[in-house]
């Protein structure tokens, strides 16, 4: 896609990734906007396949096109799908893509990466159609195993959810991740605009920490993509060679900077401190800004602070298992999911006679029982509820 286009979705109003995902759920909202940009169906029908994917944190438009290229359609698929089938299709894609035999791919997955996919796709409400001839890769997925319950109706929390969608107007928020800007394979990117001199302190600070975690993640992921090469090439491989991780325990820094302490005004003019507080605005001092502004050394600041490394919050490391729900009433599964540290999702009522004997029965969860799980993970549930 080429400039032209990106111009022409825009005047259609999808400027970021969560717009063209609300504009191609459905066969028919594709073919319409196909035929008003002047793009092959099976083009955009591949783009909408890439933004449906990129509902899921951590999911970007390498990665969502790698997992379409392996059979995945849809946030269902990718939480459906067998992860170590899944991870080997990967391989083979991600090898295929990067070209000549013994090249190193350019990105690679690693198991962790794709399960926390997984389990962050199971919690997302499945909204996209797929169309009727892009048929599933039956490889991808194992069959659940019975679960001992047979007297209890068990349905599938997605099957579920999908019919709630149509029945029930959803928020917004509930439709899609944050905005990404649409960055797919031949969308051109736009071009960065140089700013102002003065920015919000807090806003420098974490820029220069996302560029310290931007390269640390770099670095990792050359490590893995070396380590990827040695193990797939007898030869390297039987040397015993293994590739060198680098680290930064503590990064430093020291900047020189101006700065300037502001207030903001009313639309009256009129200055209130309690709602518009003072703020502090810093510029780093460089060639430009000092020739700019005329500025000598001597009234120039420092700042300095350091980036360490600290061990991840408990919720994201401590492991719990998925309780069974299936037959317990709403308030015993609410119970149930509070005592294992997880977190209430969405709840879905289905009016039909229970079996249990209770004023409501559980018949589906969006986790399957006895999974691993992180402390505070959300559990989505549909009840049966008489009347």
């Amino acid at each position: 896609m080429d400039t032209a286009i990106l111009k022409q979705l825009a005047e259609q109003g999808i400027l970021t990734v969560s717009d063209l995902q609300q504009n191609t759920m459905k066969p028919k909202d594709r073919e319409e906007l196909a035929k008003k940009i002047n793009v092959d169906i099976k083009t955009l029908y591949i783009w909408a396949k890439q933004a449906e994917l990129m509902r899921v944190d951590g999911i970007d438009e390498i990665n969502s096109e790698m997992l379409v290229k392996s059979g995945i359609r849809n946030v269902k698929d990718l939480a459906d799908a067998d992860t170590r089938t899944l991870m080997q299709l990967l391989d083979v894609t991600i090898k295929n893509d990067s070209g000549a035999p013994n090249k190193v791919p350019s990105i690679a997955i690693s198991t962790n990466e794709l399960e926390a996919w997984q389990k962050a796709a199971s919690a997302l409400m499945p909204l996209f159609e797929v169309d009727s001839d892009d048929k599933a890769l039956e490889v991808l997925f194992t069959k659940t195993n019975s679960d001992g319950k047979a007297a209890f109706i068990k349905l599938d929390y997605a099957e579920v959810a999908a019919k709630a969608v149509k029945e029930t107007e959803l928020k917004t928020n509930e439709l899609v991740r944050p905005d990404k800007p649409l960055r797919f394979s031949l969308i051109e990117e736009p071009k960065v605009k140089e700013g102002g001199f003065f920015f919000s302190l807090s806003e420098m600070m974490v820029d220069i920490g996302r560029g310290v975690a931007k390269a640390q993640h770099e670095l990792d992921m050359s490590s893995i993509e070396i380590q990827k090469y040695i193990d797939s090439h007898e030869t390297l491989s039987n040397y015993g060679l293994s590739a060198t991780w680098y680290v930064m325990p503590e990064t430093s820094f020291q900047i020189k900077v101006d700065y300037s302490v502001v207030r903001e005004e009313t639309e009256d003019g009129t200055k209130e401190t309690a709602t518009l507080p003072a703020r502090l605005r810093v510029a780093p001092v460089n060639a430009k800004y000092q020739n700019y502004f005329k500025r000598s050394a001597n009234m120039e600041s420092e700042l300095s602070f350091k980036i360490v490394p600290v061990p991840p919050p408990v919720r994201f490391t401590e492991v719990v298992f998925v309780p069974d729900l299936i037959g317990l009433s709403l308030e015993e599964a609410k119970q149930l999911i509070s005592e294992s540290r997880l977190l209430i999702g969405d709840i879905i009522s289905i009016s039909e006679k229970t079996e249990n004997g209770k004023e409501t029965q559980v018949v589906s969860q969006s986790k399957e029982p006895g999974t691993e799980a992180a402390v505070n993970d959300v559990i989505n549930i549909a009840y049966m509820k008489e009347g």
